[in-house]
């Protein structure tokens, strides 16, 4: 017995300023993750985590590497090196 390769769906993000845009292509999302950090909290964005195989940019390569706010304490680094 052969299993079937879920279907493929693109799902498309940003940064918060809009400056890098990127998509994924993934199976349909079961999950995802709530960062609880007052800029996405109240914005209400959520995370992902994917291969960096999935992942495609489509502005900005080579501009995002890591965004902290506030005091400098809550650093998000960007990682396409990660399954979901």
């Amino acid at each position: 017995m052969t299993e079937e390769t879920p279907a493929l769906k693109t799902y498309s993000g940003n940064c918060h300023c809009g400056a890098f845009k990127f998509n994924i292509q993934i199976p349909e999302l079961k999950s995802i993750v709530e960062c609880n950090c007052n800029t996405c909290f109240k914005k209400g964005y959520k995370w992902i985590f994917t291969d960096a195989r999935n992942f495609n940019i489509v502005r900005g390569e080579g501009i995002l590497k890591a965004y902290d706010f506030g005091a400098g304490s809550m650093i998000h680094k960007v990682s396409l090196t990660m399954d979901l």
